[in-house]
C-alpha cells in the first residue's frame, strides 16, 4: 500500500478551524494545526503499525483492516474506537461515537494528505505529510 513508509509533517489546511470545531481546546487546536510530527507505517502479514514521533510525546498501535481497535488522541487522554478499511486507494479509519472523527489518507506520489472530517461539521481539516 502506497502510504507504508515514513513521513514529516509539512503543512496543514484549515486543521486549526477543524479542531476548534469538533470541541478540542484552543491550545490542542491550534498545536495540532502546526505541530511537527513524523510517522512511520508498517506492515507485518495482516497487521499495520503506526509509529508517531511529535514534542508532546510519541504514540504507537496496531490494527488490522475491519476490526475495531482503540486509539487515544494524544494530549487529551481520551480513547475513540476506530476502525480501519480500504477503499481504492485510500485508508479511512472511522470512528464510532458521537465525538468520532473520520481520518481518510490518501498518497499522491510523495506526498500523505490526511482529511479529518466529522459528521454536521462544514470545516474539513488537512496535514500534508511528505516521504522522507
Amino acid at each position: 500500500m502506497a502510504f507504508l513508509g515514513s513521513w514529516r509533517f509539512d503543512r496543514s489546511e484549515n486543521l486549526t478551524p477543524f479542531m476548534l470545531a469538533v470541541g478540542a481546546p484552543p491550545e490542542v487546536a491550534k498545536a495540532a494545526g502546526t505541530m511537527i510530527s513524523f510517522l512511520e507505517y508498517t506492515k507485518d502479514g495482516d497487521s499495520y503499525k503506526v509509529k508517531m514521533e511529535t514534542p508532546r510525546g510519541d504514540m504507537e498501535y496496531t490494527f488490522r483492516l475491519g476490526i475495531p481497535f482503540d486509539v487515544e488522541v494524544m494530549g487529551s487522554g481520551k480513547k475513540f474506537n476506530v476502525t480501519a478499511s480500504v477503499e481504492g486507494n485510500k485508508l479511512v479509519m472511522t470512528g464510532t461515537g458521537p465525538d468520532s472523527v473520520t481520518q481518510t489518507r490518501e498518497v499522491d506520489g510523495d506526498t500523505m494528505i490526511i482529511t479529518l472530517t466529522k459528521p454536521g461539521v462544514e470545516v474539513v481539516g488537512k496535514r500534508f505529510l511528505v516521504r522522507v
